[in-house]
């Protein structure tokens, strides 16, 4: 939509982590940044683009898969696939201490940066993955999501700047941002 409204702008996508978006914010490489978790970073502005809930990736063979719902407290023997933390120490943090309050650290069988590849060794079965709500839409066989009983933090995706960056490309591709994601939100309410 952005490209389509302002043609004469040149936008390039980049597959960054959250850390390199940072970096490239600050050295002036990347304009606006989609990250995976609210940061707080010095002279950045953050904002919430789409909040959704983490939910549980296995293997449609695990014996957890016939319930409807899944207590976290019943993962204290499982294997997880995690997002390395120094890459998202968030989102990291976020499921470690969701896990701890259960009574239980994570056994890290494998860590992955992308979400499509940690889902991809949830369906070999090395392990089970916390990913967020929107990775179901990424129909993968072998794999079955299923809720937390529990209440966990949010997640969702966050768009992140230079917060004295005036330059008007940027605010017109937030400003479009946010209206596209409130029409969004606004269609997919009852």
């Amino acid at each position: 939509m952005f490209r389509e409204r302002f043609p004469a702008v040149e936008l390039r996508l980049h597959e960054l982590t959250t850390t390199q978006q940072i970096q490239c914010l600050y050295d002036k490489q990347v304009d606006v940044g989609i990250v995976r978790s609210a940061i707080s970073e010095p002279g950045l502005s953050v904002e919430c683009l789409l909040p959704e809930s983490l939910v549980l990736a296995l293997p449609e063979t695990h014996p957890l898969s016939a319930q409807t719902q899944v207590s976290l407290s019943t993962l204290a023997d499982e294997l997880f696939i995690l997002f390395p933390a120094k890459l998202g120490p968030v989102f990291y943090e976020q499921i470690i201490h969701s896990c701890q309050q259960a009574g239980f650290r994570p056994k890290v069988a494998q860590e992955a940066v992308q979400m499509q590849t940690i889902v991809g060794l949830v369906a070999a079965g090395l392990g089970i993955a916390f990913v967020p709500a929107s990775m179901q839409n990424f129909h993968r066989s072998g794999v079955i999501y299923k809720p937390l009983q529990e209440q966990i933090p949010k997640t969702g995706l966050y768009l992140t700047w230079r917060q004295h960056d005036s330059s008007p490309v940027i605010s017109a591709f937030l400003n479009l941002t946010r209206k596209t994601t409130q029409r969004e939100s606004n269609r997919d309410e009852p």
